[in-house]
């Protein structure tokens, strides 16, 4: 199932190369779908020319993932305590990532963005 949403997320999006993307630690700052705030950290680190494996620490929870950049998008589908979610990051000019995100029965969508430390 993971796989059919992310297939279908990566096929709605608009193009940009791995290149402007760049392995390392961002630090991420978000709010949930009920407007709660988060901040923590993520590694990103290449797998491939196009591919990424994603590590998110926000408080005492770890997720991890994995990205493929599609049309402009890094789209990642990962998993965090026992929930599956997939989120869609946009390049900004600046190197940060702006994305949106869903997770777990209950389909709301959050908003985070990374920034390179």
């Amino acid at each position: 199932m993971l796989r059919t949403i992310l297939l279908a997320a990566c096929l709605a999006l608009p193009a940009l190369t791995a290149s402007a993307q760049r392995s390392g630690t961002y630090a991420v700052e978000g709010q949930t779908a009920s407007g709660q705030g988060y901040q923590g950290s993520l590694t990103l680190a290449a797998s491939g020319p196009q591919s990424w494996i994603v590590t998110w620490r926000v408080g005492n929870t770890t997720a991890r993932g994995v990205g493929l950049m599609v049309k402009g998008m890094l789209v990642v589908g990962y998993v965090s305590d026992s929930e599956t979610g997939v989120v869609a990051y946009e390049a900004m000019p600046d190197g940060r990532l702006a994305g949106r995100w869903t997770q777990g029965r209950e389909g709301g969508v959050g908003t985070e963005t990374l920034s390179p430390r």
